[in-house]
């Protein structure tokens, strides 16, 4: 057991050296022995936990998606399902979901992401795996029991938590001028009000 909690450990304070690192100088400038140094660990430490550059950097991008996506599944465990206050949970859980990707850390991840994966594809596969899917697989849970208590029509639950995602997102592209910038608290509010009217609208129970 002890050897396993210095291996996680090890793990744990690389990823934790790299992400700064990485973050500050991109991949191609960033250096494992950089890392290493500051991970206070050797080289062949990091090859063997990852392999390597390519496969620390995938790693550290995933590692830190999932730490923003934090926020996100906890605002979607917090979604009221009674018959009183699920609406405006809802509209909650959309603005709540609509900030955290709004973070400065958030977008400048985005952009990351977007740039290295034109690189290395298995960046995009491996977060999506890690940090992504499971955003959609929580959200959709607890539209399946919506749907299951009656309040709306969901026949597909993961369907509907890419549409419910896909609407609450919506107007984000234009209002930060594609993540340039800042978009007014009032605007982003309106932004998500309508998609998540237009979302209840089309599962309501006929």
């Amino acid at each position: 057991m002890a050897v396993r909690q210095r291996q996680v450990d090890k793990r744990r304070a690389i990823l934790d050296a790299a992400a700064p690192i990485f973050g500050t100088l991109g991949y191609e400038r960033a250096s494992v022995e950089a890392i290493a140094a500051a991970a206070g660990v050797s080289k062949p430490t990091i090859y063997t936990y990852f392999g390597g550059k390519d496969g620390l950097f995938r790693e550290s991008l995933a590692d830190s998606a999932v730490e923003q996506n934090g926020d996100a599944l906890a605002a979607i465990g917090r979604l009221d399902l009674t018959a009183e206050g699920w609406r405006d949970s809802l509209h909650a859980l959309g603005l709540r979901l609509v900030t955290c990707q709004q973070d400065s850390c958030a977008r400048f991840l985005r952009r990351h992401i977007a740039a290295e994966s034109t690189r290395d594809p298995e960046i995009y596969r491996l977060v999506r795996a890690t940090a992504s899917d499971p955003i959609l697989e929580a959200l959709a849970g607890r539209l399946a029991m919506l749907g299951n208590a009656g309040r709306l029509r969901v026949p597909d639950p993961t369907l509907a938590a890419r549409q419910f995602l896909a609407l609450v997102t919506a107007e984000m592209p234009d209002l930060t001028e594609n993540d340039t910038r800042d978009a007014a608290p009032a605007e982003v509010r309106r932004a998500v009000d309508a998609g998540v009217r237009t979302f209840v609208a089309a599962h309501t129970p006929s």
